[in-house]
């Protein structure tokens, strides 16, 4: 029942914001714990995208994301994608919460084609589930990017944000065409654990992919460093750094000049 979950709010980028949560899930308890969360996708939003976007939030968890950019542009559009059927009612009641733009819930994976697929849900909490045929314990659908973006008749994506632990090429291929008819900011997650033990994807190939169709990128560290990426030695550092600490960042892109630097980032509240 919807009842027996927690409510809490934190500050997502400096957006105030009232999240949902099971008892038990330690994903939400650190959210309420931190209290203020830097989530490179709701800044880069603030600072890049104009006042009414189409958003797609994908891998959205309790939603905490989802909410900040609601906030954050009432006048745009946010569709929320959750794989996992057990954070689902989280969501959704963060969304009942939130306030400004309309929001709309896809309770299934993205991929790079539809069907069926095999989902682990992580019983620590709900911000690490991923898709694998090999661990999943459970079958969820699985859409792409393109049908969903024809099936809710959208005229145009400004920006995709995807945190799917490691499965974040199969989300990308299969939006090949939003990608080509919008070429939309693109955010996603680098974890390089999660990319090869779940995806099956060295990074290299992550970046390789988004570089031959994006002009520009940056990598965004989990302090808020921004790192141009201008060739295939900026790509080597960024990887060399993700070994030598925790093994995840973010990536921005784009196909105007990212006016992005760390000061941004650092700067405090918006």
């Amino acid at each position: 029942m919807e009842n027996d979950l927690h409510i809490g709010t934190i500050r997502v980028s400096g957006i105030e914001v009232e999240v949902a949560g099971a008892s038990g899930d330690l994903y939400f308890q650190q959210c309420l714990n931190q209290g203020d969360l830097l989530e490179p996708s709701v800044r880069i939003a603030d600072l890049v995208l104009r006042d009414d976007p189409v958003i797609l939030d994908i891998g959205a968890s309790i939603g905490g994301v989802t909410a900040a950019l609601a906030k954050r542009f009432p006048a745009g559009q946010v569709v929320a994608f959750e794989a996992a059927p057990s954070v689902h009612r989280s969501l959704r009641e963060t969304v009942r919460r939130a306030t400004g733009a309309p929001i709309t819930v896809v309770e299934k994976a993205v991929g790079a084609e539809p069907g069926m697929l095999r989902f682990h849900e992580d019983g620590n909490g709900s911000g690490w589930g991923f898709l694998s045929e090999e661990l999943g314990v459970v079958s969820v659908p699985v859409v792409t990017v393109d049908d969903i973006v024809a099936e809710l008749r959208l005229d145009r994506v400004d920006f995709i944000k995807i945190d799917v632990e490691g499965g974040e090429l199969g989300v990308l291929r299969g939006a090949e065409g939003t990608l080509l008819r919008d070429q939309p900011l693109l955010l996603f997650e680098v974890n390089v654990f999660c990319l090869w033990r779940y995806g099956r994807t060295l990074p290299q190939d992550l970046f390789s992919w988004v570089r031959e169709r994006y002009a520009h990128t940056a990598a965004i560290d989990h302090e808020g460093t921004v790192t141009a990426i201008d060739g295939d030695a900026t790509v080597n550092h960024v990887l060399h750094l993700l070994g030598a600490g925790p093994g995840v960042i973010d990536v921005v892109a784009s196909n105007d000049p990212i006016d992005v630097t760390t000061d941004h980032f650092k700067m405090g509240e918006m």
